[in-house]
């Protein structure tokens, strides 16, 4: 008898040692849209819609892999776990995170910023598993050395012109090297500012990382201050993302996530715009909206396939190209 009760307590050890290395096996980590597989990201268009995504985790158990998509939907917030073959296994409406009041009486505006406010911007981009480039593009964002963008409009009832290129310069940020893109601003000739940008581009998704900008204000021809600059690894500034590798409507994420100093965020709204400007027109465009929270400021930006930013609030592509040494 007591050697049936031994086998009977080691079994049930064994049994519960089986657990433990399964639950020990089984890992999960969070991944940006532009890490997942093609399937992954074919689904989760067809599920999200016009919902808002929050997160992705991919889950590791048993050398099986899943991916847990955490989204807003229809006033839902919903967990949705698919296979990593796209198919979607699971689906839980966790509670109800936009409720209807019906006293409330709303415009079409208010509607439109409430949604914007609701927002959870994603901050985690999970840089260290990551292997940049200083130099490449993706479908909406050229980082090559010598390419040029000239925007030029009106900025209030001033002739305002921005000149965006991307120099044959590079600078080491937190133990990455990125690219300088240098912007000068001009407004009725004179110029008002000149900012040394420093993006990295992900080689393996073609997101395109921002990793800080050195500022010079100017007046009169003279520097007058620094206001917005920012490096990524000092007084805990992260990098941002600057453009996805793979964009989907209702995306936010922080561009810019320098507490105190900058937090510009951006949120997709289209990927089919259509656009005209002097330097042509352009279908197939992603407008983004934009956010800066310090000082509650926004604005709206068309980006070109294959060009890049072609529209910034009342600025307009007059000329784009490399432009000669």
């Amino acid at each position: 008898m007591k050697s049936a009760i031994k086998s009977f307590v080691l079994t049930l050890a064994l049994i519960g040692f089986g657990c433990d290395s399964l639950r020990a096996q089984e890992s999960e980590r969070k991944v940006t849209l532009d890490q997942v597989p093609a399937a992954i990201k074919a689904g989760l268009e067809k599920t999200v819609g016009s919902g808002k995504l929050i997160d992705i985790g991919e889950i590791s158990s048993g050398g099986k892999v899943t991916y847990e998509i955490e989204l807003q939907l229809d006033g839902k917030e919903i967990d949705v776990i698919f296979d990593a073959k796209g198919a979607e296994l699971s689906r839980e409406i966790e509670e109800d995170v936009d409720a209807e009041d019906a006293d409330a009486e709303e415009t079409d505006e208010e509607d439109e910023a409430d949604e914007k406010l609701s927002v959870q911007f994603q901050h985690f981009f999970d840089l260290e598993h990551r292997e940049f480039s200083t130099t490449g593009r993706n479908r909406y964002f050229v980082l090559e050395p010598g390419y040029q963008l000239v925007l030029e409009g009106k900025d209030g009832t001033h002739a305002a012109r921005l000149e965006i290129t991307v120099l044959d310069e590079t600078k080491e940020l937190g133990g990455i090297q990125t690219r300088v893109v240098e912007e000068r601003e001009t407004v009725d000739g004179k110029l008002v500012e000149v900012s040394r940008n420093f993006f990295a581009i992900c080689k393996n998704t073609g997101s395109v990382f921002y990793f800080g900008e050195e500022v010079d204000i100017y007046k009169d021809g003279k520097i007058v201050e620094h206001e917005g600059a920012w490096l990524h690894g000092q007084d805990k500034a992260q990098a941002g993302l600057a453009m996805p590798g793979e964009c989907l409507i209702g995306a936010a994420y922080y561009q810019e996530n320098a507490p105190g100093k900058a937090l510009d965020r951006a949120r997709i709204e289209s990927v089919s715009a259509t656009l005209k400007t002097p330097a042509g027109e352009f279908t197939n465009c992603l407008k983004v909206w934009e956010e800066n929270p310090l000082d509650h400021d926004s604005e709206t930006k068309t980006f070109a396939p294959n060009i890049g930013l072609v529209q910034d609030e009342g600025l307009l592509l007059v000329k784009q190209g490399f432009i000669k040494k």
